[in-house]
């Protein structure tokens, strides 16, 4: 399957080393992957009704309430390349400044519709499914 085009996120879960299963932003969670034929990409997932910053957004909320619209909220963009079986995705500039330059390299699956993505991170093995929007 093509991983061109954009993709509507289904579910991310994280399995921990205990056994317990997580969902970040809950079960519920939206996100959007976008890969171009020129080799960019973007993601982007949030937690489900997201309470609206008052006024016009971000300059007129408090500090409190954008902390909770960033925690609430993963965006990244860069460049990908497909390598043996998985895609590393070079992250340019995201949300949160430390992933920029940082290279994410995922497993990547496809399964009917549905594009897998996992990979480990600090003793955690997370898998995001996505279907095609």
């Amino acid at each position: 399957m093509d991983l061109v085009g954009a993709w509507r996120l289904v579910e991310w879960r994280i399995a921990h080393p205990d056994g317990r299963t997580s969902h970040p932003f809950g079960r519920d969670a939206v996100g959007l992957l976008c890969y171009t034929p020129d080799g960019h990409m973007s993601a982007t997932i949030a937690r489900a009704g997201r309470p609206p910053l008052p006024g016009a957004g971000l300059s007129q909320a408090s500090p409190q309430e954008r902390a909770v619209a960033a925690a609430s909220f993963l965006c990244y963009s860069g460049r990908y390349e497909i390598r043996d079986g998985h895609v590393a995705h070079d992250i340019e500039m995201a949300l949160n400044p430390a992933l920029s330059g940082v290279t994410r390299i995922h497993e990547l699956n496809f399964a009917g519709n549905r594009l897998i993505l996992a990979a480990a991170d600090n003793g955690r093995w997370h898998t995001l499914i996505w279907r095609r929007a």
